[in-house]
């Protein structure tokens, strides 16, 4: 995605099934929070045909944390915001986050379209 774009992450609610926080707002910027389509090998050998519906995020570990984004949360991409008539925080969020994973400086991020 291109860089000055916005996305939205709702972190999931520990012990509360389909609950989420409220929506954060986060401005796509070189080395501070990146979402690209998955490109990698390794990647691509993990998700196989479903690598297409799958995003890779790399979050600057000193500015976002280690403990914001967890798995089963929910994102807002490719233009999709949270909105008023929304029930929940994250229903119409339109991917989740598959795998959070320590990538030295960054956390990676596996983000999973969700089909309708």
């Amino acid at each position: 995605m291109e860089f000055g774009k916005k996305v939205y992450y709702c972190k999931k609610v520990v012990g509360k099934n389909d609950t989420f926080e409220a929506p954060i707002e986060i401005t796509l910027r070189p080395n501070d929070f990146s979402l690209m389509p998955t490109r990698g090998y390794t990647d691509i050998e993990i998700y196989g045909k479903d690598a297409v519906n799958i995003y890779t995020a790399y979050a600057k570990k000193i500015k976002w944390g280690t403990t914001l984004f967890t798995q089963g949360s929910r994102f807002y991409v490719d233009g999709n915001a949270p909105s008023q008539d929304e029930e929940n925080y994250g229903d119409k969020a339109n991917a989740e986050v598959d795998a959070v994973l320590d990538d030295n400086k960054f956390l990676k991020l596996m983000i999973k379209k969700l089909v309708a």
